[in-house]
């Protein structure tokens, strides 16, 4: 009888968690996510950079192919419809992405240079993009 009543305050004392507890593993969560935003943040504009340099380089090429066959430049991006599928569609992603120069950069619209030679973003080509080094 006395055992059934100490089991019984026992579970009475550890019925939940101590507010100091709570704060403590809150504080951890904290200091985790404040070093995991800046991480993530981080990688999502390297992964946007790493499209748009892709995405220019698929452009160029388109450049190159058509100055081969058609002997000009293209007047503008829609004019690579015959070497990129979906050129009309072909847009950059939303936010910024990295420049070499340790700026970013950020467009909604690819371009073509001044003399129609090369694809820009932002004007800026593709070997312009990039973490600094």
């Amino acid at each position: 009888m006395e055992v059934m009543k100490k089991n019984r305050i026992k579970r009475k004392r550890q019925r939940g968690f101590m507010l100091l507890e709570l704060v403590v593993v809150m504080g951890i969560i904290g200091v985790l996510a404040a070093m995991a935003v800046p991480r993530f943040t981080d990688t999502l504009t390297s992964a946007r950079t790493a499209r748009v340099q892709a995405d220019l380089q698929v452009l160029n090429s388109a450049i190159v192919m058509r100055m081969a066959e058609k002997g000009a430049v293209p007047a503008s991006i829609s004019d690579l419809a015959d070497y990129v599928s979906n050129v009309e569609e072909l847009q950059p992603p939303s936010g910024t992405v990295y420049l070499k120069t340790g700026g970013t950069a950020s467009a909604t619209a690819y371009t073509l240079s001044g003399d129609g030679t090369e694809a820009l973003f932002d004007g800026h080509g593709v070997n312009e993009l990039g973490k600094k080094q």
